[in-house]
């Protein structure tokens, strides 16, 4: 886990991380030839399952949420999950032993897994959701988790996910390609990434940032940051 000195250091630097994220292009750097070994993705806890990160709901809430009504499936496109070899306690919640955590943003696994040290492959797996597979009618049926250092990412200016993150995961880099050019003219400027492009630009830009990682640190006490 990373010190105070270090964290405080980074947040002096979040105001460059949103325009580096915006401009760097291309796949980033690859993966280690050796397939670390993978942990099975645990169930999802769609009924009551809240976001380790950010604490937002995993399940896009029916009808009137904190003053906004979400289109059906809207934070399951981006539901994310570190899956453990051996139940462990919660990073951010010692008293709460787990098998996995879960995440309804892509940006806030990579952000949760940065600040509290926790890396793929590591005793660990970290999986996304398969954008290219997802059916917003059925968004729980439909959510097929895939490993993270496998996906292949998407980024679009002007689109809008949980979190204000600007980021989606598919499995392979045809569909993702395939799903900006449908959206090219809604989306603005388009980039694709690898997981170790995003693990290398950590801390990833999106809503309430600052407060989220400094309350992670243990820089605030609880509260409630979770809102868009």
């Amino acid at each position: 886990m990373r010190n105070r000195r270090e964290v405080l250091k980074a947040l002096g630097g979040l105001a460059l991380v949103a325009p580096v994220l915006a401009q760097q292009g291309g796949m980033g750097a690859s993966p280690a030839p050796v397939e670390p070994v993978r942990v099975a993705a645990k169930p999802v806890p769609w009924e009551d399952g809240a976001c380790a990160f950010c604490g937002m709901p995993i399940k896009t809430p029916e009808g009137q949420w904190r003053g906004r009504t979400f289109p059906k499936g809207f934070f399951e496109q981006t539901y994310s999950q570190i899956a453990f070899e051996k139940p462990r306690p919660a990073p951010h919640d010692p008293k709460q032993v787990v098998e996995a955590l879960h995440f309804e943003s892509i940006a806030c696994m990579v952000n949760y897994a940065w600040v509290h040290g926790i890396r793929d492959g590591e005793g660990a797996t970290f999986y996304v959701t398969d954008r290219g597979a997802y059916d917003p009618a059925r968004p729980q049926e439909s959510v097929r988790l895939i490993p993270a250092r496998q996906a292949t990412y998407y980024w679009g200016e002007k689109m809008m996910v949980v979190m204000n993150a600007h980021l989606l995961a598919f499995a392979s880099a045809k569909a993702a390609q395939e799903f900006a050019e449908r959206n090219k003219a809604q989306h603005g400027r388009q980039r694709f990434y690898s997981f170790q492009t995003l693990w290398d630009l950590a801390p990833l830009p999106e809503m309430n940032l600052v407060a989220l990682l400094a309350q992670h640190t243990g820089l605030l006490g609880g509260g409630d940051h979770g809102s868009h």
